[in-house]
C-alpha cells in the first residue's frame, strides 16, 4: 500500500471514530431528556368555549401543577402562534396548583374569532417555552333553525282526546338542542344534539285557549338561535254552537258539538244522555231558560236556550 492511500485510510477511520462518538452522545442527551422529568404536569384544558352563551361552556379552565417555583407566564395563542391574549405576566409563582380561566376575549375585550386556540407557557428560571397540546375550540357562532311542519293546528290535552298532542318538525345547521317557547315561557328543552327531529307538545294542564309557538336551538357550545315564530295553535276541549239560541216551545232545537273524544255527555234540562259529537237535536221543553252542560273527560262546555211560548 502506497504512503498515500495509507493516510487516506486512516482519515477515513478518524472520520468514522467521530461520527461514531457524536451519535453515542446524542444518543446519550436525547435519554437524558426522556428521563427528566417536566416541569408542569396534571394538565386540565377545557376542550370547548362558547364566549357569547350563558352557560357552562362560556369560561373554560386552564389548569397544570409546577415541579418547582418559578416565574410564569400564560397566555393564549391561535392557529398561528399569535397572542390573542395574555392571562399572566411574568410573575412569580409557588409550587404546586395553577388555575386560570378564559373568556373568549382578546386583551382589547372583543370575542376573539371562531378557531382552535392552545395555551402557552414561559417559564422564566427553566428558560423553557411550553405549549399546552390541549386544542380549545371557540365557536362564537349561533346554530340557526327551520321550522318542516307542524301539526295540528287545533288539538286536544289529554289521552282521551284524538289529537291529543302537537308535532313540531324542524332541522338545524349543526347539532343542536330545539327550545320550544309557548307564550314566551320555555316548555320543551329536549337532552339530545341532533340536526333534525321532532318536537312532542302535549300542552299539559293548560286551559283552552291560543297559544303563541316560537321555535330555538342551542348549540354544543351554549350559543342560542334567534327565535323563529311558528304561529298560534288552539287548544279545544269542547264547545257549543251556537253558545244561546232562542226557540218556540215545543219545536225541534238543534246544537252542535265540537270536540276531539269519540263520545261525550250532555244534560238539557231534566234529560241527558252520551252522544257522538256533531248535531245534537232537542225539543224545546215550555218556555224559560234551560242550560244544555255538555261534559268531556273532565271538560264542560255550556250553551243557554231561551224557549218562548207560540203565538
Amino acid at each position: 500500500m502506497s504512503p498515500d492511500a495509507r493516510r487516506a485510510q486512516v482519515a477515513a477511520a478518524l472520520v468514522v471514530a467521530a461520527l461514531l462518538g457524536g451519535s453515542a452522545a446524542a444518543f446519550a442527551f436525547a435519554e437524558h431528556l426522556k428521563l427528566e422529568k417536566s416541569p408542569v404536569f396534571s394538565t386540565r384544558v377545557g376542550k370547548l368555549l362558547g364566549p357569547n352563551c350563558r352557560c357552562q361552556y362560556r369560561l373554560i379552565p386552564i389548569q397544570f401543577t409546577l415541579r418547582k417555583p418559578d416565574r410564569l407566564s400564560v397566555v393564549i395563542v391561535d392557529s398561528d402562534g399569535h397572542v390573542v391574549r395574555t392571562l399572566l405576566m411574568s410573575t412569580p409563582v409557588r409550587v404546586g396548583r395553577q388555575r386560570f380561566g378564559w373568556d373568549g376575549r382578546s386583551d382589547a375585550g372583543q370575542v376573539v374569532p371562531a378557531g382552535t386556540y392552545k395555551p402557552r407557557l414561559h417559564l422564566s428560571k427553566e428558560r423553557r417555552t411550553i405549549l399546552m397540546p390541549n386544542p380549545i375550540k371557540v365557536d362564537p357562532t349561533p346554530p340557526t333553525i327551520s321550522p318542516v311542519s307542524l301539526a295540528p293546528r287545533v288539538f286536544s290535552p289529554g289521552s282521551g282526546f284524538r289529537q291529543h298532542v302537537v308535532l313540531v318538525r324542524y332541522r338545524t345547521s349543526e347539532p343542536a338542542r330545539a327550545l320550544l317557547y309557548v307564550n314566551g315561557e320555555r316548555r320543551l328543552f329536549p337532552p339530545r344534539y341532533v340536526e333534525k327531529g321532532v318536537l312532542h307538545w302535549f300542552g299539559t294542564g293548560l286551559p283552552a285557549g291560543r297559544y303563541r309557538l316560537t321555535l330555538k336551538a342551542v348549540d354544543l357550545a351554549g350559543n342560542v338561535s334567534a327565535g323563529v315564530p311558528l304561529g298560534v295553535v288552539r287548544i279545544r276541549y269542547v264547545e257549543i254552537r251556537p253558545h244561546v239560541l232562542h226557540a218556540l216551545t215545543g219545536t225541534r232545537i238543534g246544537f252542535r258539538i265540537v270536540a276531539g273524544a269519540r263520545r261525550v255527555d250532555w244534560h238539557f234540562g231534566n234529560s241527558g244522555g252520551t252522544t257522538r259529537p256533531g248535531l245534537l237535536v232537542l225539543r224545546a221543553p215550555k218556555p224559560g231558560r234551560y242550560r244544555l252542560v255538555v261534559t268531556v273527560n273532565g271538560h264542560t262546555a255550556r250553551a243557554l236556550a231561551i224557549v218562548s211560548p207560540r203565538g
